[in-house]
């Protein structure tokens, strides 16, 4: 998100878990985008132009207010820190005066407070043998292109399910030796308004959310919901 973006989108998301109550809520990564701190965009002053760090993590806390989570005080809440989190701890990299406890993305948006357990950025944090992660890494850097299933399952042993793609792809492999199929959740992306990057770009992105029924160690179901649906049944 953005300090830009309108935040109706977490309404709808309450109404839903309100209607459903999870067992766990999984954010995948790249809840924040934290724009004001690309690196891509730092010698471009007019992109930069009304970027503002602090509205950001505002417009987060927000988010998780509406949620309103504390009514639920059996559901598991689970935060994976993406790429766009792993931007603050870049710049304090480069601007060292900034560390300290109270400028990470976990006391920003009072994560702790909140009842969260953090993956910290290309961690695996797991439930009932699937493994979330934001982004499965290979060799050098983290897995991207055509067939990124594919890619995920080289890197990988486990069922998997990331995000970072912002696409929606699954696929499944049963490799010689292991007791079951490995399942592979690419699982798309949760906004409703592209960035100003990919205008003009071809994008196969997926908006919504997922729900996995883990009926078994490493195996699960699969239910979207679109963002177009949780509009229309909980935008009232």
């Amino acid at each position: 998100m953005t300090n830009k973006q309108s935040l109706r989108r977490f309404k709808w998301l309450a109404g839903y878990i309100k209607d459903n109550i999870p067992d766990y809520l999984v954010i995948m990564g790249d809840f924040l985008t934290l724009n004001s701190l690309s690196a891509w965009d730092r010698d471009k002053r007019l992109l930069m132009e009304g970027r503002r760090f602090y509205q950001e993590i505002d417009a987060g806390n927000e988010a998780l207010d509406t949620l309103e989570l504390e009514k639920y005080p059996q559901l598991v809440k689970k935060f994976i820190h993406g790429n766009h989190e792993d931007r603050l701890t870049r710049y304090i990299y480069t601007h060292p005066e900034l560390a300290d406890e109270r400028t990470t993305v976990s006391s920003l948006l009072q994560l702790k407070e909140r009842g969260f357990q953090q993956t910290p950025y290309r961690d695996y944090t797991s439930i009932g043998g699937i493994y979330f992660t934001h982004i499965p890494f290979g060799k050098a850097r983290e897995i991207s292109g055509k067939d990124i299933c594919s890619k995920a399952e080289q890197v990988t042993v486990n069922s998997v399910v990331f995000a970072h793609t912002h696409e929606l792809h699954t696929s499944c492999v049963h490799k010689e030796g292991q007791k079951h199929l490995q399942q592979i959740l690419n699982a798309g992306c949760f906004f409703e308004e592209d960035e100003e990057y990919v205008q003009g770009h071809m994008t196969n992105y997926w908006k919504g959310i997922i729900e996995l029924d883990n009926y078994s160690y490493g195996r699960f179901d699969l239910k979207t919901t679109s963002m177009g649906r949780l509009k229309r049944e909980y935008g009232g």
